[in-house]
């Protein structure tokens, strides 16, 4: 084996290294406690971010990539979030290293040292192949000293100014929504007042819009429509009306909660707007946009809590059909209390038809403050009982 003695700039003392040939010699010093001490004080003087917050390059700087982080987010979870951000906008060492250091003074000092020490060890060998081996092995040994300084995470390379259009799912909160096989169903692929059929979705979003059975009925009734006791209209078959009087059997027996100490976030009149006008195959939906990395790291073990964004609105709120388009939502005003979790929480512009590009609106009317909730407290647990001693 060939010894080598290798003096780095501003060090006294040499590095003791030896090969059989200077690959091996270079292999040798590249894992030298000395060098890459030495490396790992050049490197902390980069402050090199593999996620850098300000970096605005196609990444990090596109509202269509963040919904795909947001919904990575909400099906499988922070870490496979995570993993999806560092896959997509990682910043590369080595591309900082070519682009920030290869020029600089200090490494070319050090690449000149390693190939003086070497043309001594090995006089036969080029002089040129020998600083190309050198800068190449510096090169690699330095992004790896970049990255262990690197104090960034994922999540950092998001850049504040990326908001997202999250959907909520009345009725769907215990898992991922399936916005393709539930949906609110009617007679006749019409979910129109007179034909719409009372089901769980249904009971699930007038109970989230916080409006009792009978206030609903007898708004329905000034249109001349009463699902309890229909009347036979003129252009009814026999079929049409034994199907009316069947739902009205269904909705005489059908009701969901209402809790008075919350707001009521549609008026009676407005309910049946929505139904009117939305169509076949949609579901419950409150849209609204928010920061997407406040949204990943806020407190997902306590409920969700949104207030009037800068419009004055909380959202949008109705039915939309993700999957052939449409749909009929109304501006929220009213503040909304939602569950802990990410259940019912989708990323709507990741769907067939997402909600912003169906209405083709200003996504700033959709934006809403948002903060954690207090958590419930768990019941506290019963001590056990030793069993009585026999008697």
């Amino acid at each position: 084996m060939t010894p080598v003695s290798i003096t780095l700039p501003d060090h006294r003392k040499p590095i003791e290294v030896a090969g059989d040939g200077f690959e091996a010699v270079l292999e040798e010093l590249g894992t030298h406690d000395a060098f890459t001490a030495a490396l790992a004080t050049l490197a902390g003087k980069e402050g090199f971010e593999r996620f850098d917050k300000y970096d605005q390059y196609e990444g990090n700087g596109s509202e269509g990539w963040g919904q795909k982080v947001l919904e990575t987010f909400l099906r499988e979870g922070p870490d496979a979030a995570e993993d999806f951000v560092a896959e997509t906008i990682a910043r590369s060492a080595e591309d900082y290293y070519d682009a920030n250091m290869a020029s600089q003074k200090g490494i070319k000092r050090v690449v000149a040292a390693i190939a003086k020490g070497l043309t001594k060890a090995f006089p036969d060998e080029d002089l040129d192949d020998l600083l190309d081996a050198a800068g190449d092995m510096v090169r690699g040994r330095m992004a790896e000293a970049l990255e262990a300084a690197d104090t960034s995470k994922p999540l950092d390379g998001i850049a504040s100014s990326i908001r997202v259009i999250v959907g909520f799912m009345p009725g769907q909160e215990d898992g991922i929504p399936n916005v393709e096989d539930e949906s609110i169903q009617g007679a006749d692929k019409s979910i129109h007042p007179e034909y719409v059929v009372p089901e769980r979705l249904l009971a699930a979003y007038l109970s989230f819009v916080n409006v009792p059975k009978d206030e609903l009925l007898a708004a329905w009734t000034e249109l001349a429509v009463d699902p309890v006791n229909p009347l036979r209209l003129a252009h009814d078959t026999d079929y049409d009306f034994e199907r009316r009087v069947e739902r009205a059997g269904q909705w005489a027996a059908f009701d969901w909660p209402t809790d008075p100490e919350r707001p009521r976030l549609q008026t009676p009149e407005q309910i049946l707007e929505v139904m009117e006008n939305a169509g076949y195959c949609s579901v419950p939906t409150l849209a609204f946009r928010v920061p997407l990395k406040d949204f990943l790291t806020r407190d997902w073990d306590a409920p969700l809590l949104l207030a009037a964004g800068p419009r004055g609105r909380v959202g949008d709120l109705g039915l939309h059909n993700f999957i052939h388009g449409g749909g009929h939502t109304l501006a929220n005003t009213e503040a909304v209390t939602l569950p802990a979790g990410r259940g019912g929480f989708i990323s709507t512009e990741t769907t067939a038809y997402g909600y912003a590009s169906v209405y083709d609106m200003m996504k700033s009317y959709l934006d809403v403050d948002f903060s954690d909730g207090p958590k419930q407290e768990a019941a506290p647990e019963e001590p056990a009982h030793s069993p009585a001693p026999a008697m």
